[in-house]
């Protein structure tokens, strides 16, 4: 049974995540098409990110408390709603909604992936035939694979449908509805503690008091720092200092979805994982952090583009691990609430190092910043596997004594 419902909530995911990839990147162009405005259209790709960091913090409590598949399908329909208000005002030149009714829209999304995500993680840890990790990769397979397929359909959707490819969001919102609505089974995290509060600073509390909740939220907030912001500033050393094409560009998108599909699959299908902690550790470093440095000492476009790739190629190794055993520490009737918090880390590292990062690059150049990227990356890597160092130690020494 639980096999199937997460069949079930891939298949819902997958769909989801296909128009959220189109309209992520063909809105903000086909928005500086029509309002003319630079700042403005790149707010939009910022919209995620603030709508993130609000929802995941807050909606925990409901997560944890409330029915998952009336959840999920309440965020799915009012998106739906929210898309076609939306088109509305489009086709009747009201731009100036546009930025607001995407922060609706992505928290809506927010709030139905975090709940989708602690449901799937939930059956599956409980199910003694599947394997967290193994059952996350195999998730992020499908998932990576709409996302790299819409980010590169997006642009070309909306130059041929203009404002109806919106209509296509609200239509996969809006069969992900019914899809939740038929699932014969229903999911709550925490049926025992009705009296706790909607959102507390104890969450955060309880994460700083436990020393493995507090290295996984460090690793969060640190992943927030390198992936995203190393993409942004991809495209702009790509366009800037190689003066590259956009056939290239296009390459770097579709390596670097590539590589973490092959990555993901790879984790599904072998025992890669199985692999002892120090083997797993030194493997993250040399295709992370190693990668990020080929990307600062290229001298060309090419060399640069391989380094992405053993980033993108590596980066699924630790990310799984991190979700699955950051999963497992987080007690039973906090899952959602203390995930939140550990995914708003991510959001918030993304937004204050993105800023940072910029100035970096302008004042200090593309080397300087990479290598400073790949030294957070080795921190994060050996935060997250110190744990695992502890007891490989504790056993030597219970060995020798």
């Amino acid at each position: 049974m639980n096999n199937s419902v997460a069949n079930r909530l891939i298949t819902i995911d997958t769909i989801n995540t296909l128009g959220t990839a189109i309209t992520w990147t063909g809105l903000p162009i086909f928005a500086l098409h029509l309002t003319g405005s630079y700042i403005y259209t790149g707010s939009l790709y910022l919209t995620g990110t603030i709508a993130g960091i609000i929802t995941t913090i807050l909606s925990g409590h409901f997560i944890d408390k409330g029915s998952s598949k009336k959840i999920m399908a309440t965020a799915f329909a009012l998106n739906s709603l929210v898309m076609i208000m939306l088109f509305s005002f489009i086709s009747v030149g009201q731009f100036l909604f546009l930025f607001p009714i995407m922060i609706i829209s992505q928290s809506l999304g927010s709030f139905a992936d975090l709940c989708l995500d602690v449901w799937y993680r939930d059956i599956t840890e409980k199910d003694k035939n599947l394997d967290l990790a193994k059952s996350i990769s195999k998730k992020n397979t499908y998932t990576m694979s709409c996302k790299t397929i819409g980010f590169t359909l997006g642009p070309l959707i909306f130059s041929l449908l203009n404002s109806y490819a919106i209509i296509m969001e609200a239509i996969t919102f809006l069969i992900s509805c019914i899809i939740t609505i038929r699932m014969k089974t229903s999911h709550q995290i925490d049926t025992q503690n009705n009296n706790a509060e909607w959102f507390s600073i104890r969450y955060l509390v309880n994460i700083i008091k436990d020393s493995t909740l507090l290295n996984f939220l460090f690793t969060y907030a640190l992943g927030g720092m390198i992936g995203p912001v190393v993409i942004s500033l991809s495209i702009y050393t790509l366009e800037s200092h190689f003066e590259v094409n956009d056939s290239l560009i296009s390459l770097f998108w579709l390596i670097g979805g590539l590589g973490v599909i092959i990555s993901n699959i790879l984790l599904t299908k072998s025992n890669l994982l199985s692999l002892s902690k120090l083997t797993l550790y030194l493997l993250s470093l040399a295709l992370i952090s190693g990668g990020i440095i080929i990307m600062g000492v290229s001298s060309n476009p090419i060399y640069y583009i391989i380094g992405f790739s053993l980033m993108t190629f590596g980066n699924p190794i630790i990310n799984t691990l991190l979700s699955a055993q950051a999963f497992k520490a987080i007690p039973q009737n906090s899952k959602a609430k203390i995930m939140g918090v550990m995914e708003a880390s991510s959001e918030i590292g993304t937004l204050l190092f993105m800023a940072i990062s910029w100035l970096l690059i302008s004042y200090s150049g593309i080397f300087f910043t990479l290598m400073i990227i790949a030294f957070l990356a080795t921190i994060r890597i050996s935060i997250f596997y110190s744990s695992f160092f502890e007891v490989i130690l504790r056993s030597d020494k219970s060995v020798k004594s």
